[in-house]
This record gives structure tokens, C-alpha cells and sequence, in this order.
């Protein structure tokens, strides 16, 4: 049953990561104008859209465990960038900062953490959306790839369970 419910969670944040990818994708046809923020569509028709990918995407770094990425993601969701900006972006700064941090420490993929950090360098002559969708598609890489060696653990866990 343990192995079940691990390979379950993983499932989960594999399938909440191949989503996420279509975030940009699907904030933008819903509204049909691109923000300045991936945050900014909370101000649009796009917000339960929004609140909800966040909150999901939040679950999914939990299960995987990686409960520092979850409650800094959280935090970015309760807290909007219009009615408590210091708030927000600090949860916001911290959630990139703490989840590249994480990406370039596992030796693995570290190359996945690049991108976020070149892009920083970016911000002043583009939009922060467009760093965001940057990070979004790095992070969720890296949870997909990240997904696919943890059920690779798990078979290879479950054919070497004895049953009595």
C-alpha cells in the first residue's frame, strides 16, 4: 500500500507538472492580452484559472516532497500582488529563488537551473511574465524528469519486495 500511495503522488505531480507548462498558454487565450505578471492575470477573468493552477501545482511540490517550494507557492496564491504587494512578492521572490536553489543542488539537472538564472538578467529589458514562463518551463521539466527517475525507484523497489 505505501509503494501505491508513493507511486500514486508521483503520478500526481507528474501529471500537475506536464500541465502547468500550458499555464502561459491557457492565461493568455483566456484573456486574450499578455500581463506583465504571470500574477497580474488575478486582476482578470483568468483569476480562479490562476488560484487554481497555483494551488494545484502547490499540492504537487508537497507529495513530491519538497514542502519548501509548496508553502512558498502558497503563499504567492493567498496573497495578491495588488492588495498586498510586499506580501506577494516576497513570497514570489523566495518560491524562484528557493525552487531554482533546489534544481541547481541536484547535480542531475542542474542544467535546468540555468535558464531561470540567465533570465534574471533579463528582467530589465523584458517583462517579469516572460522570466516566469522561463522558470515555469524549467521547474516543470524538472519535476517531469525528476517524476519519471522516482517511478523508475519504485518499480525497481516493488520487484525486490518479498511477499510472504
Amino acid at each position: 500500500l505505501e509503494i501505491k500511495l508513493k507511486q500514486a503522488n508521483v503520478i500526481f505531480n507528474l501529471v500537475c507538472s506536464s500541465l502547468v507548462v500550458l499555464l502561459p498558454l491557457i492565461l493568455y487565450y483566456s484573456t486574450g492580452t499578455v500581463e506583465t505578471s504571470v500574477s497580474a492575470y488575478h486582476n482578470t477573468s483568468a483569476k480562479y484559472i490562476l488560484l487554481f493552477s497555483l494551488i494545484l501545482v502547490s499540492i504537487s511540490y508537497w507529495v513530491s516532497e519538497n514542502p519548501g517550494s509548496s508553502i512558498l507557492l502558497l503563499g504567492v496564491a493567498s496573497f495578491n500582488m495588488e492588495d498586498f504587494v510586499i506580501i506577494h512578492y516576497t513570497f514570489a521572490v523566495a518560491f524562484f529563488l528557493y525552487t531554482t536553489y533546489h534544481i541547481v543542488k541536484d547535480k542531475r539537472f542542474r542544467y535546468l537551473g540555468y535558464p531561470v538564472i540567465a533570465s534574471t538578467f533579463l528582467i530589465p529589458y523584458i517583462t517579469f511574465f516572460w522570466f516566469e514562463v522561463i522558470a515555469i518551463l524549467s521547474f516543470a521539466i524538472h519535476s517531469v524528469l525528476y517524476s519519471i527517475k522516482k517511478l523508475k525507484v519504485i518499480k525497481v523497489r516493488n520487484k525486490n519486495v518479498i511477499v510472504d
